[in-house]
């Protein structure tokens, strides 16, 4: 089926077709001519993208969703509802509090940690609030009910509050880059959130972190990948000399289950992969065989 027909029987534009393309979501065969031929499965799979694009699902959920089977789709669709569910639940409560203080001039104690997000955004120097932005975002999504929680997140205000580093000129290079392209970078923060769902709902979590990490592995034996990887080490360096790991994560753990849970389950998994490879972290962020 030429590509006219398939325009005209799923009503899309050639336009979308080529985006669904670069997006590596379609994988439509060209003859010798450099024209597309579409196949059956081509169509299906091109009106299964149009009905997630119909729910507002993000390219790179679709991405993933598409190579699953029938099962696995409905359980990962059921997280994205669920995930809509409390965002949704988030912006009632707080169009509640508007029209509350709206209406008595007074406002509840308790706040959303989106509220909390914002204000941090004037109290977080750059580029680290993006980088708590990526991080925490998915686990923000939460009120603030218990005493534990407000002594977490003051520990959390005051940690940034005295936190300076000097950022290494190489880093500073790489945030350069990436400012060039910012809708890039956001869809590279999405595919992170959406890894990080998969961590904690796929069976096979724990292989696919061992394979990332015997990857990481291999490439720290070649000479281009250690320069490369330099300006990222650097600053985790600087960072855990700061208290961020110390201080900061602790204190997010205690702000919010999910991410404590999340974060839980990252370090048994990355400290069973080491111990099965014989392998650890030195006081620079590199992998080393024991």
């Amino acid at each position: 089926m030429k590509i006219q027909e398939v325009c005209s029987q799923c009503h899309v534009t050639k336009k979308a077709i080529y985006y669904y393309e670069k997006q590596q979501l379609l994988h439509v065969y060209k003859n010798q001519n450099g024209y597309r031929e579409f196949s059956d499965e081509d169509v299906q799979r091109l009106n299964e993208i149009m009905l997630y694009r119909s729910w507002s699902i993000s390219i790179a959920d679709i991405r993933y969703l598409l190579d699953l089977d029938i099962d696995k789709k409905k359980e990962y669709l059921q997280q994205i509802y669920k995930q809509r569910q409390k965002e949704l639940s988030y912006q009632q409560e707080s169009l509640k509090q508007l029209y509350h203080f709206i209406e008595s001039d007074n406002t509840d104690d308790s706040f959303s940690l989106d509220d909390i997000c914002q204000i941090m955004s004037d109290n977080i120097p750059q580029p680290f609030f993006d980088m708590f932005y990526e991080h925490f975002l998915p686990y923000l999504h939460i009120h603030i009910r218990t005493q534990k929680q407000q002594n977490a997140y003051d520990r959390i205000i005051d940690f940034w509050d005295h936190f300076h580093i000097k950022i290494p000129w190489t880093y500073r290079f790489l945030m350069w880059i990436s400012k060039t392209n910012q809708k890039q970078l956001k869809q590279v923060w999405h595919d992170v959130n959406v890894y990080k769902n998969q961590l904690m709902n796929q069976e096979d979590a724990y292989e696919s972190i061992k394979q990332m990490v015997i990857k990481n592995y291999e490439l720290q034996q070649k000479w281009w990948y250690r320069i490369l990887s330099y300006p990222n080490r650097q600053m985790k360096i600087r960072l855990r000399d700061s208290g961020y790991y110390d201080i900061l994560i602790p204190a997010m753990c205690e702000l919010s289950d999910e991410y404590h849970q999340y974060y839980q389950q990252l370090m048994d998994f990355n400290q069973r992969v080491c111990q099965e490879l014989h392998l650890y972290y030195d006081s620079k962020f590199r992998l080393i065989k024991k």
